[in-house]
């Protein structure tokens, strides 16, 4: 008899088996080829519970992909391209399967001004925020919108030196303090 058929039959005293079954789990003592099947039986299984799925469910669990992804980035320091609102957005478009029209056409944009978003030429709102939050079913919170924007704006006054020279030579009669 095994050590793990000894501690079976110890729990099996106290519990039931549908028990033992939902609060341990025992090591299996397989062999190379056994864990191969194992494997591919369960690739099998989940490729078939992928294809079975509806579109809704398809698409809720895109978005929520979409929001842990941005999660993560939003826990991390530092501005990356591939987490800026527009491309986050154009994301959420390609999920979404839909064109930018209709899009634009759903949370009361107007298209032009949805393609400038896409391309950063333009900044969001704090009613485009709300309004997308409202389109996704709320998976994806408006906070979060607004921190992907945001984060790309610190970078920017981070970096920007050449454009904050700029705006200080226009300041007249600021105030000077001595260290």
């Amino acid at each position: 008899m095994s050590k793990y058929e000894k501690i079976y039959e110890e729990l099996n005293k106290q519990f039931s088996a549908q028990e033992i079954a939902g609060r341990y789990v025992f090591p299996g003592d397989l062999n190379e080829q056994e864990k191969q099947e194992i494997e591919k039986e369960f690739r099998e299984l989940r490729l078939k519970s992928l294809k079975e799925r509806t579109e809704e469910q398809r698409l809720f669990s895109e978005l929520m992909r979409m929001k842990l992804l941005i999660r993560d980035y939003l826990e991390r320091s530092g501005f990356e391209t591939d987490f800026s609102f527009a491309s986050q957005l154009a994301q959420y478009i390609r999920i979404l399967g839909r064109s930018q029209k209709d899009i634009a056409d759903e949370i009361d944009l107007h298209p032009t001004k949805l393609s400038r978003l896409l391309n950063d030429r333009e900044n969001p709102n704090i009613e485009l925020i709300y309004r997308l939050e409202k389109h996704g079913g709320n998976i994806i919170p408006a906070i979060y919108w607004w921190k992907l924007y945001s984060k790309r704006l610190e970078e920017q006054i981070k970096t920007d030196e050449e454009r904050k020279k700029v705006e200080s030579e226009r300041v007249k009669n600021n105030l000077k303090f001595r260290a």
